[in-house]
């Protein structure tokens, strides 16, 4: 009897494996017949189709296509011109979709508790990023005096989730498409997203990050949930010129949170050498040395001249410094998941799955568990808290 045996063109082929951004060892690896697929002497049998989709993370149906499809993000793209980024990959739209799911949960979680809109949703529209910068620190309780009393960068991102929940929006913060650990997202793709709603605003930080680096894309995500906007964002320090005015918009107001131009220009210490008052300075403002760097140019505080070489310099150090630095685990499953779910929508779930208003299978799908098992144990651990 004859094997049957799928027709995948090879545009589509390519396509998948860009797709899955796997090269071309990867896919030999695996398939072994990859070259005679692409080449098309060849064709995959279903069987091997179906585990091209599943490794590639593609619908099976588009591999039936003649040419690749077009895909395009569910919310505005803000990425800067120039990431190397030919499409979204399924990481980024599996982790939007997901969150869109979350979000609309939650919203009419609200509904049947006749909860009002939020002021704050687009409060800052037309306003200054100076003014729009004093706004949110205020609301975030993110003024100088508050700040200093954190610790640490993760103390100082803890605080700034909590403070938006605290104000009715939903974090989340992951380096992963749910809890899959071999479905990791890529932070030179995109830093953060935010999804709008007048109840219910979400900021999403891909956590594969440093600590500093997702203190400002929390910061960046914020701005733009107080402009009112969805869309997602390469984020990162604003060293290079945005692509759109919201996004400059947002970058400035995020800066300018980060680092008060007023306090910068009278903190700093020109007589210090420059590597020591950087660490200073990001020790303080609980940022990275870059938008303390950044910050300086942008007061004149550091000349313009040989700026790009300094910036370099100062991330060759960073990028020395992180390599030096032993990588600690992940950490406990059920503590990091306050964060990968958020932790608002997080006990609103446990709570209306516990009265029965929704069913274990929906709350186990959208905290991307694999089993009513680890629902029951995060809720158990996040009640005792």
């Amino acid at each position: 009897m004859a094997i049957a045996r799928v027709a995948v063109r090879r545009p589509v082929l390519e396509w998948a494996q860009q797709r899955g951004r796997h090269d071309n060892e990867a896919m030999r690896r695996r398939f072994p017949a990859w070259d005679r697929w692409v080449a098309e002497d060849v064709h995959p049998t279903v069987k091997q189709a179906q585990d091209l989709a599943a490794y590639t993370h593609v619908p099976f149906g588009m591999l039936l296509l003649e040419t690749p499809p077009t895909v395009e993000l569910p919310i505005p793209d803000f990425r800067v011109t120039g990431a190397g980024i030919a499409e979204p990959s399924q990481e980024l739209l599996d982790t939007i979709h997901l969150n869109q799911q979350r979000q609309g949960w939650f919203e009419d979680y609200l509904t049947s508790w006749g909860e009002d809109e939020l002021a704050f949703v687009g409060s800052a529209r037309g306003m200054e990023p100076t003014d729009a910068a004093a706004l949110i620190r205020t609301a975030l309780r993110y003024d100088l005096p508050e700040r200093s009393k954190l610790r640490s960068n993760d103390e100082a991102r803890k605080h700034l989730v909590r403070a938006f929940e605290a104000l009715g929006g939903l974090a989340v913060l992951s380096s992963m498409v749910g809890n899959n650990t071999h479905r990791l997202l890529d932070r030179e793709e995109f830093r953060g997203f935010t999804l709008r709603s007048a109840t219910a605003p979400l900021v999403f930080v891909n956590a594969n990050d440093t600590k500093a680096g997702q203190v400002f894309s929390l910061l960046h995500e914020f701005a733009h949930v107080w402009h009112g906007d969805s869309g997602v964002s390469v984020g990162g320090e604003p060293l290079e010129e945005a692509t759109t005015d919201i996004e400059r918009w947002c970058d400035t107001v995020a800066a300018e949170i980060a680092v008060p131009r007023d306090d910068l220009v009278i903190r700093f210490d020109a007589t210090a050498p420059r590597t020591q008052e950087l660490e200073r300075l990001a020790s303080y403002y609980r940022c990275s040395t870059l938008v303390v760097l950044i910050r300086l140019r942008d007061v004149r505080l550091v000349p313009q001249e040989g700026f790009a070489t300094a910036y370099r310099d100062e991330v060759d150090r960073l990028l020395t410094l992180l390599g030096e630095t032993k990588r600690t685990p992940g950490g406990d499953f059920y503590n990091n998941q306050p964060f990968r779910i958020g932790e608002r929508l997080s006990r609103a779930l446990i709570s209306e799955t516990r009265r029965g208003a929704t069913p274990v299978t929906d709350a186990v799908r959208l905290m991307a568990f694999s089993s009513p098992r680890l629902f029951d144990e995060y809720a158990s651990r996040l009640e005792g808290r």
